[in-house]
């Protein structure tokens, strides 16, 4: 079924779409430039664009399209004020209350050595972990998002995984 569809009859169509998409947006966002006020201004943005565009109906592939202006706001500012920084962040995760401190900080670690690792790869492939690992979105939503065929999407997937998991066995990381 269509998302957009199943939001449009909704008389608060919009606030459906901010719980459903608001979280997701601002992780993309901050996985992209790695700054939380930037972040905030391009979801911001995103979906006031949204609301203007909607005399024009609603965008076949909300997903796709929402991210992918998003990833073109944050673009055209980082080229109008010429930064290169690409950063990646895991999702913030649950706390386990019942986790002990040790783990908590084990736990704490291995993301963050998981972090640098991915910031490592090259801008398409830290991308496609984000869009696909970080956001959950299909193969399909990221052909539509990035304009990479769904094959090279799986492939430059399959690689980059496959990279991220020797480099951790290398460097003594645990299962």
């Amino acid at each position: 079924m269509n998302e957009a569809r199943s939001i449009e009859p909704s008389g608060n169509w919009l606030a459906e779409i901010l719980v459903r998409y608001e979280k997701p947006l601002l992780k993309h966002a901050y996985g992209i430039c790695s700054d939380r006020e930037l972040s905030r201004d391009a979801v911001q943005e995103t979906f006031f664009r949204l609301i203007r565009s909607r005399d024009k109906g609603m965008p076949e592939n909300l997903a796709a399209w929402l991210f992918t202006v998003c990833r073109n706001v944050l673009t055209d500012h980082m080229r109008r004020q010429r930064v290169v920084q690409f950063g990646w962040d895991l999702p913030e995760m649950e706390s386990d209350e019942e986790a002990s401190p040790d783990h908590q900080l084990a736990r704490g670690e291995r993301e963050e050595k998981l972090v640098k690792m991915v910031a490592d790869l090259p801008e398409r492939e830290r991308e496609l972990v984000r869009l696909k690992f970080q956001v959950g979105l299909s193969y399909k939503e990221i052909e539509e998002i990035t304009g990479i065929s769904q094959g090279n999407i799986g492939y430059f997937l399959h690689r980059a995984v496959k990279e991220l998991k020797d480099r951790w066995h290398r460097e003594g990381g645990e299962a």
